[in-house]
C-alpha cells in the first residue's frame, strides 16, 4: 500500500466497514484503540488500532490528518464522542 492510499474519508470508510465485518460498535472500537484508558485516542493509539483492526500501516502524516478530520475539539485527540460522530455521519 502507498503512503498515499489513504485519506480521511477513505479512513472512515475501512473503519465503518470494519465495525461491519467484525461486528463491532462505536464504542469497542474506542475501547480497543484506546490503549492507556485515559479516554481519548491519541496519533499512536489510532496508528496502532488501524495496523491492527485492518492490517494497514500509515504515515504519520496520514495518521494526523484523520485525527484533524475528526477532532472536534481541537485537543489533538479523538474522544468517544467524536469517533461516534465520525463513523455515523453516513449512514
Amino acid at each position: 500500500m502507498s503512503d498515499d492510499a489513504w485519506t480521511a474519508n477513505e479512513a472512515l470508510s475501512n473503519l465503518r466497514n470494519a465495525l461491519g465485518e467484525k461486528e463491532m460498535s462505536v464504542d469497542d472500537m474506542f475501547e480497543t484503540f484506546d490503549a492507556d484508558s485515559d479516554g481519548t485516542i491519541n496519533g499512536p493509539e489510532l496508528h496502532h488500532g488501524i495496523r491492527d483492526m485492518l492490517g494497514d500501516v500509515l504515515s504519520p502524516g496520514q495518521i494526523s490528518q484523520i485525527i484533524k478530520a475528526l477532532d472536534a475539539n481541537e485537543d489533538h485527540r479523538i474522544d468517544l464522542a467524536e469517533l461516534r460522530q465520525a463513523l455515523q455521519e453516513e449512514e
